[in-house]
This record gives structure tokens, sequence and C-alpha cells, in this order.
């Protein structure tokens, strides 16, 4: 029994990664935060807003730094104990669902071999007026869910500010964007995203009762990043602006690793 004991410590001592592999609760995950993707942004606008060469920028950096893309399904299932993950899993969010999500996003993602989340408005899908940018339609949606590389979720109905609602209200919203995704896409939709990250205790009470497994929210400066510990309802993303290199996105991403 000593021997036993003596080897396995030795092995620590060895490969101490080893002991923080896939399932280990140490495993740090990041969350990244997209919004439009446009050439012709205002800078200004930096904080929702990057171009198509800064995008491809950024996405290269993560793949060359050996980071791994996941879904929050497989996300759900590591902190339930059901999968492993990878090594340097990361995951790729954009908020609203703006028709360059589609046009120009998704091509880019596909052939980087990258996966993402995609959370629409369902109450703006194929708008093309009245809003500042156009959103992509339901046909649009499912070819990109289809493809096995964006998962289509819930930023609710009309991207109220949920905790200034009702509690019926935000009800409303959840299951109605949640009922509409399932419908048009033939799944269960199961993600949400706060609009603006505003949410409150039966904010996150009205999600899980909707049905929703987890949400994401926005934290400025310093949002830091997920392990098994942290709240399923409150998952930390890091907004990736418009101006940034790609090497500046993975020292953003190393800091919050820190944080």
């Amino acid at each position: 029994m000593k021997k036993i004991l003596i080897f396995t410590l030795a092995i620590f001592l060895v490969f101490p990664t080893i002991a923080f592999a896939n399932g280990s609760e140490e495993l740090k995950i990041p969350i990244l935060m997209y919004h439009n993707i446009n050439d012709e942004y205002d800078v200004k606008d930096r904080t929702v807003e990057m171009s198509v060469s800064e995008f491809k920028d950024q996405m290269e950096a993560i793949t060359k730094e050996g980071y791994e893309s996941i879904s929050l399904y497989q996300y759900v299932d590591y902190v339930s104990g059901k999968c492993d993950l990878p090594e340097k899993p990361i995951i790729i969010t954009f908020d609203d669902g703006y028709l360059n999500n589609y046009t120009v996003a998704f091509p880019i993602l596909k052939e980087m071999n990258i996966k993402a989340t995609i959370f629409i408005i369902t109450g703006r899908m194929g708008m093309q007026s009245g809003v500042k940018y156009p959103h992509f339609t339901w046909e649009q949606a499912k070819e990109m869910e289809d493809s096995g590389f964006i998962d289509i979720e819930s930023h609710t109905n009309f991207h109220n500010e949920l905790n200034n609602i009702s509690y019926s209200n935000v009800a409303f919203e959840l299951r109605k964007s949640k009922y509409l995704i399932d419908k048009y896409l033939n799944k269960n939709t199961s993600f949400l995203a706060y609009p603006y990250g505003f949410y409150n205790e039966y904010v996150k009470t009205a999600a899980e009762k909707a049905g929703y497994l987890a949400s994401v929210r926005i934290i400025s400066k310093n949002p830091g990043v997920n392990t098994k510990e942290q709240n399923i309802y409150e998952l930390k993303r890091i907004t990736a602006y418009g101006g940034m290199s790609g090497k500046d996105l993975i020292d953003s991403i190393n800091r919050n690793m820190n944080y």
C-alpha cells in the first residue's frame, strides 16, 4: 500500500497537470461575448462592434493559443459530471442575432472549425427596418443550427430590462422566446443571455422555472472566468472589443484567468 501511495505522489510531482485534467474543478473556462461584425463601425461603439478582420484575427489567435471551442451544453454536462472537456476550453457567444452573424461570422467560424452560441431576440427575427442593424431570419437561423457549428439560444422576446419589469412579464419574455425557438428550430432551447446583463433573484428563478439550464451575464472591467463552482445562472463573460488585436484578446483572457 505504501509503495502505491509513493508511486501516485511521484506521478503527481512529475506530471502535475494530470491532477487538473478533464473533469477537474480547477478547470477555468472563459466565455467571450460578441455582437456586431461590421467594417464601418464607429469606435464609440467598440463594446458591441468590430471589423471583419479584427474578428478573424481574434479567432485565429484563440486557435493558435490552443483553445478549443465548446458549447454551453458541453459546459453544463461537465459541471454535472457527465463529460470531460478539452484542456483549454472556450465558449464563443453572440448577442442579438444580427444578420452579419450569419453573413460574416458564420462562414469564418465554419472555416476555422469553431463552435459558437448566438442568443437571439425572437421578436426581431428577420427585421430589416426599425432597427439599427438588420437581424437574420428563422430560415438562416435553422441553417446555422443544422450546421453543427452554431447553437441558437434565447436573448428574450423583446430585449427588455428584466430587472425592471414584473415577474409575470419576465416569465412571458423568457417563455415566449423559448417557445418560438423550440418551434422554428425543432429543439429544446436551454440557455439565456440577460438583456443588457440585467437580472435579479426573481429573474434567475423565472429562468429556471421556464426550463433554462443556465444563463450568461455581462460584467464590466474584469469579469473573470467560470469554474464548476460558478452559479449556473450567473455565468461570466469577457467582452471582445472592437480595436482589439488577437494578441490583445489573449492578454484579456489571461488577465481574467487570474482575476
